[in-house]
């Protein structure tokens, strides 16, 4: 038996200091397919590593050729295997460090089942304050710094919401440091995860990224698609991975795992023995009953330790004199909240005013301060400065670090500095002056480093620059210049979405400008078209990350707004993007009766463009719905409003050619629009066309795979930077038509596989292929009803993303007449990318 020798590729390429990108080019080959080799997944368990075809002997004549290495030396037999380098194991990337208690007490059985090995997802789930963060500190701490057998990877949503630099950060570090594209880094770190050892990931403060339940937000619900599919793989199994989570909310997407991969920590109050304990670490005198102040605050961990702080710092550690403290007056609902307000004002009361106005100014940055933003606050003086005015951060640190002793800020960085959000919420309250003022100063301080109204930046570190000045311009209380900052130096969708690919950051920017995170309460302040705006590109940008959901009820609000503003194009604009939603959704009775309705809407409105789009989607949903006929005449009308099909719409057009066989009408259809799309910088609309260019390439009498393969390369330029996911569908639909056409059957399994578990966890009913060759999967051994069933599969792959011709193609050879039918799943309700030129 033959095996291909990955660790040898590896090691040359690293030697030729090439990127793993770098050598794809070189090969010819799409990255992906040069990752398989060099990380051994070519060599197969039963058959080792089998050149069944043209192209994998291509490809080996290319490597050999490229890197310098003769093919007898690429593929050895099984017995010579490279011995490897013993692993030294891995040591901790501690991203964020987590908070540490000063004093720790009790949890003894929670501290014993995150330590107990397993696989799977431990959320651990309590009320603010009970000490989440604190328990999982101490478990991480127990750890020790390694070597370990797996990797244990350490990020705080409180200290950095960016998902996007989540995936970027662990990716980075599970991958071994290689350089991963945006768009692949969560496909590549679940594959990390998965390859064996037993990886940890610890994520503290998912509750900042959940739907609390408030409005109509979905309690539990993460609100990051990437994210989301991550933790549900997780606890589905990915070898021996474990993840911990801290939340407040349940994790709702995962309760379907419950008591299986999801293991869910609900943790209580510290009991009156381990309370006693706590409040004698923190000075009480020891020997008297401590148990009522402990039974005063419920045993709420945060309100015991700030209890022990103050009593042992300003009372001489008297229990007694602690008792004295005013629980009762019903300031909040929540009475642990009240119960703890009482401690803090207490605590205030007592500070040095330049502490109590530190606290009160940190309070204002979710994230963190460093002691040099306290310092530009300083030096602002007056009401801003409060106490702090005249001090310099050579003075400020010590007070700082005085804070961190008493327990009322923790360090998140080496100089930066952070709060609890109970602290933080009760230390707001005491600011005499507004909260705007005091951003206005680090908005400033931003200003003169950015030019505002600059062209649209492109570099990572100015986008971040640009999103901390649209933060501190909303929080001052300049909302008319925050939008513009999105739509005017950011560029809106137009440039974040269409051309930069950054889809979280958009998500990220509008959200901040809905209360509690609800696409419904859209600040009014934004004004009445910059307000519908921004609902409509949150539903793009979702869309584009496979928050379908999400992505629908922005349309939705979209639609209510435009329609109540009387703006009849804004109003089929709405119709015709929730239509394109449902249609991906599967939805197609729904989808019809959208484009009809935004055809109608846009004739009313005299605007012949938006009629020929949403026409020309009706004859695409005509088509799906098997109306070819119907579909036909569709397309007839909108051409006969004059309208030169164009992007989406051309698109359509050519997928209707390509199910009637009219293979060199799509072709010219789609050709056609290249150029175009170039020029705008449309690269997500580009990387459509390549995928149906990719199956055109297979449909003829010829199929051409290699120039299939091409194609699939260049949609891939989009997706491995952007993740966008039905983009990413239509590639693995191709993929696997490819991996067909050139006999390997396992490929073809493994990229229907994949593509079915990305469309189910997103409600991408239109692609989600039929599920009776998805059972013979499970049992299937190698031979002919394995090959019979990968072909049947991708065929109902390829016919459920209407790449019709293809799928008749790929059924010719397979054993099942019914196979290039349309498959339509019944999915939940929700949406898709669409934009406004679709």
């Amino acid at each position: 038996m033959l095996r291909f020798n990955h660790e040898l590729l590896a090691r040359v390429r690293t030697e030729l200091n090439l990127t793993q990108e770098a050598a794809a080019a070189a090969a010819g080959v799409d990255v992906r397919t040069y990752r398989r080799y060099e990380s051994g997944a070519v060599n197969e368990a039963a058959e080792g590593f089998v050149v069944r075809n043209a192209s994998r002997r291509r490809l080996l004549g290319a490597l050999s050729r490229e890197l310098g290495i003769a093919e007898s030396e690429l593929v050895i037999a099984a017995e010579e295997t490279v011995q490897e380098a013993a692993f030294e194991g891995w040591r901790p990337c501690h991203a964020h460090t987590l908070p540490r208690a000063r004093h720790f007490v009790g949890r003894e059985e929670a501290l014993a089942l995150l330590r107990a090995p397993g696989r799977g997802v431990i959320a651990v789930v309590a009320i603010g304050g009970a000490g989440k963060t604190a328990l999982v500190e101490r478990f991480v701490a127990g750890l020790g710094e390694g070597p370990h057998a797996g990797g244990l990877f350490v990020w705080s949503f409180y200290d950095d919401t960016r998902v996007e630099a989540f995936f970027a950060a662990a990716t980075k570090y599970f991958a071994g440091g290689a350089e991963v594209p945006a768009g692949e880094r969560p496909q590549a770190l679940q594959e990390a995860l998965a390859a064996g050892p037993p990886h940890v990931v610890v994520l503290d403060g998912l509750e900042v990224l959940q739907g609390s339940g408030l409005d109509d937000s979905t309690y539990g619900r993460i609100g990051d698609g990437a994210l989301r599919r991550l933790l549900m793989s997780a606890a589905r199994g990915l070898g021996a991975a474990r993840v911990v989570l801290t939340t407040r909310f349940e994790p709702s997407d995962l309760q379907a795992w419950d008591g299986a991969g999801l293991t869910t920590l609900r943790l209580g109050g510290l009991s009156p023995a381990e309370g006693s304990t706590l409040l004698e670490r923190w000075g009480l005198a020891a020997g008297t009953s401590l148990r009522p102040l402990v039974e005063k605050v419920g045993g709420h961990a945060l309100s015991v330790a700030m209890l022990g702080s103050y009593a042992g710092t300003f009372l001489d550690g008297d229990g007694a004199r602690a008792q004295a403290i005013a629980l009762e007056p019903a300031a909040r609902d929540d009475v642990q909240a009240r119960r703890l307000l009482a401690v803090l004002a207490a605590y205030a009361r007592a500070l040095a005013p330049e502490e109590r106005d530190l606290v009160a100014r940190l309070a204002l940055f979710p994230a963190g301060a460093e002691v040099e933003l306290l310092a530009r606050l300083a030096a602002a003086g007056g009401a801003v400065a409060g106490a702090l005015a005249g001090l310099e951060a050579a003075q400020i640190g010590p007070i700082v670090a005085r804070l961190e002793r008493l327990g009322l800020v923790a360090r998140a960085a080496p100089r930066r500095y952070t709060a609890h959000p109970f602290v933080a919420e009760y230390f707001r309250s005491l600011l005499a002056e507004p909260p705007a003022a005091i951003h206005e100063v680090e908005r400033e301080h931003l200003i003169a480093r950015l030019d505002v109204h600059g062209p649209g930046p492109h570099a990572e570190a100015r986008l971040d620059t640009y999103e901390a000045l649209l933060m501190h311009t909303l929080r001052a209380g300049r909302t008319g210049e925050a939008a513009s900052i999105y739509f005017r130096s950011l560029g809106g969708f137009s440039h974040l979405g269409l051309q930069l690919g950054a889809m979280s950051r958009g998500a990220r920017i509008v959200r901040v400008f809905a209360e509690g995170g609800d696409p419904g309460r859209m600040t009014i302040a934004a004004g009445p078209g910059r307000r519908a705006r921004l609902v409509y590109d949150w539903g793009l940008y979702a869309g584009a990350l496979g928050d379908l959901a999400q992505a629908s009820r922005c349309y939705r609000i979209h639609g209510a707004l435009v329609r109540e503003a009387g703006n009849l194009e804004g109003l089929t604009t709405s119709l015709r993007a929730l239509a394109y939603t449902e249609r991906l959704a599967g939805a197609l009775t729904e989808a019809l009766q959208l484009c009809e309705a935004a055809a109608e809407v846009a004739i009313r409105a005299e605007a012949p463009g938006d009629a020929a789009r949403a026409l020309a989607l009706r004859a695409r949903v005509l088509h799906d719905l098997g109306r070819v006929e119907a579909a036909e005449a569709g397309f007839a009308e909108a051409r006969a409003l004059g309208d030169r099909p164009f992007a989406r719409r051309s698109f359509w057009a050519a997928e209707h050619a390509l199910g009637l066989g009219r293979v060199a009408a799509a072709q010219a259809e789609i050709e056609s629009n290249l150029a175009g799309l170039h020029e705008l910088g449309w690269a997500g609309h580009r990387a459509h066309a390549e995928t149906i260019l990719g199956a055109l390439a297979l449909a003829g009498e010829e199929p051409d795979p290699d120039r299939a393969g091409d194609h699939l390369q260049r949609a891939r330029t989009w997706t491995t930077a952007t993740g966008e996911v039905e983009v990413v569908l239509r590639c693995q639909v191709l993929e696997a038509q490819i991996c067909l056409a050139e006999r390997r059957f396992d490929d073809a399994e493994r990229a229907i596989r994949s593509g079915l578990v990305l469309a189910e966890t997103c409600g991408f009913g239109l692609f989600v292929i039929s599920t009776a060759p998805s059972h013979e999967w499970h049992d299937m051994s190698p031979g002919t009803s394995h090959q019979r069933s990968a072909r049947t599969s991708a065929a109902c792959v390829a016919a459920s993303c209407g790449c019709c011709s293809a799928a008749r193609s790929v059924s010719a050879c397979a054993s099942n007449p019914r196979a290039s039918a349309p498959v339509v799943a019944d999915p939940a309700r929700c949406s898709a990318s669409a934009n406004p030129h679709a």
